[in-house]
């Protein structure tokens, strides 16, 4: 396996200072996760690169795309994760059904996700295949690309209950100032990019975090056994994210309190709303149905009459 240190050169749009190559280097976990990519990932720089730039450059590639490996992966498996909890829970025959089993940010960001890893060539990027120069240039090739790089910059503190137990990553912040040189010396992008590009990626990272708590709760649910309720349980309901789309509900969840509350309060509204316009129906229906009774009733009523007054000459 090549040495993570390398001399400072122009081939790779990011660039790593001495300090950020000691915490690579002093890191077991990179460690191990560079020796693995070693053994089943390719050194071979396409014929593009492999024309342009030496061999003894090629780490400066490597090293890169490893760091990438290991912040990229881990959303994917959390993705893939998702998207197998999702399809337990809801029983989705289509797609696009899967993010109703996860509500508020959390559907947000898996929506996000869904749409960026359908393409193959974006998962691929993910997974760092090919040749090292080029999955290192994609990484500029759309804001969707950069703004997953720096979401899952700062989800490099965040353990991750889907991965493999092991030694430890070391937090990747520190790329983060590499990315915004890489961008400020990018022709493509203008000058505010970064500053701009910053609330959509916290955003993300928000999203992704809130969608790993609620994988994790809906995998409890999923793994309970189901077993046969009473009718005189009152305080059990059906959950509506359990309920397979467009079939009979297939678990029982016991709601909270609060939960119960908001039931209660649903169903009074329902009902107040439906004896509104019940009343309305009849209120707009008796003067064109009138009975002869009702109108003889009202004819009986006293009539109040306004005689004119002579004008005065």
């Amino acid at each position: 396996m090549p040495s993570v240190t390398f001399k400072s050169t122009t081939t790779s749009p990011f660039l790593l200072q001495p300090q950020e190559l000691e915490i690579l280097s002093a890191s077991d976990g990179f460690s191990i996760l560079r020796d693995h990519l070693a053994q089943h990932y390719s050194y071979e720089l396409c014929d593009e690169h492999a024309c342009a730039h030496s061999e003894d450059i090629l780490d400066a590639w490597l090293v890169i795309r490893d760091l990438l490996h290991a912040l990229l992966v881990p959303v994917v498996e959390l993705f893939d994760k998702a998207t197998n909890v999702a399809s337990q829970a809801t029983e989705a025959v289509k797609l696009e059904d899967l993010e109703y089993a996860f509500s508020g940010h959390a559907r947000s960001a898996f929506v996000w996700l869904q749409c960026f890893l359908s393409s193959e060539k974006e998962r691929e990027w993910c997974y760092t295949r090919g040749c090292p120069a080029c999955v290192v240039n994609q990484t500029l090739d759309s804001e969707f690309s950069i703004r997953l790089l720096y979401a899952a910059c700062l989800l490099s503190d965040v353990h991750y209950p889907f991965t493999l137990e092991g030694p430890t990553l070391p937090s990747f912040m520190f790329f983060l100032d590499s990315l915004e040189r890489a961008l400020d010396q990018d022709e493509l992008y203008s000058d505010g990019f970064y500053e701009r590009m910053q609330p959509k990626a916290h955003a993300t990272r928000n999203g992704i975090e809130d969608l790993i708590h609620q994988c994790l709760e809906l995998d409890v649910i999923l793994s309970q056994p189901t077993t046969p309720t009473s009718d005189s349980e009152g305080s059990t309901e059906i959950s509506p994210v359990l309920c397979p789309m467009g079939g009979p509900p297939g678990m029982k969840v016991k709601r909270s309190r609060m939960a119960r509350r908001q039931m209660r309060l649903k169903v009074e509204e329902e009902e107040w709303i439906g004896a509104m316009l019940e009343k309305l129906a009849i209120e707009q229906k008796l003067p064109s149905t009138s009975s002869p009774q009702v109108d003889d009733v009202c004819n009986k009523e006293a009539i109040v009459t306004v005689s004119e007054v002579a004008p005065v000459r």
